[in-house]
């Protein structure tokens, strides 16, 4: 199952930029969808916004996944030089049945709930992972979900 790298949603860069969505001070989720959920550096949605309300397939709760998703934890956003990072712990759900595509993390402290970004859960397969009976888990690569870098 080769998951691809995070992907931060266009309508994400500018709501960063102005502080709407704020790496070091909200609380995030993230949820899972299945692949009937089109998404895209471009998507944005019936809002045009890219919110959490916009997602139309996330996942049925089943084991101890519930609507919404859960909460990141460890978030991280660290600059080192000219490159800021931001990356937080695995997710973990257990007890599962369910069939996904992709993870999005979005602030669940913004009003309007943004989504931050997406990850393809399974690049190779076009309907997703299939979870029997067990654990969901996403592993974030070690480098962190992004990077922001200055360019010269």
């Amino acid at each position: 199952m080769p998951a691809g790298n995070f992907t931060v949603f266009d309508k994400a860069i500018a709501k960063l930029a102005n502080g709407t969505i704020d790496l070091d001070s909200h609380a995030f989720k993230i949820c899972v969808t299945t692949n009937a959920q089109g998404l895209s550096t471009g998507f944005g949605g019936t809002s045009g916004q890219a919110r959490y309300s916009d997602l139309t397939a996330e996942a049925a709760p089943n084991g101890d996944y519930a609507t919404g998703g859960k909460a990141i934890t460890g978030p991280t956003w660290v600059q080192v030089g000219d490159v800021a990072t931001f990356d937080c712990d695995d997710a973990n759900w257990t007890g599962c049945t369910m069939t996904v595509k992709y993870g999005v993390i979005y602030d669940d402290s913004a009003t309007n709930k943004d989504c931050l970004g997406y990850v393809d859960l399974d690049t190779g397969n076009p309907s997703g992972i299939v979870v029997s009976a067990g654990d969901l888990t996403i592993m974030w690569n070690s480098a962190g979900l992004f990077t922001m870098q200055r360019s010269s």
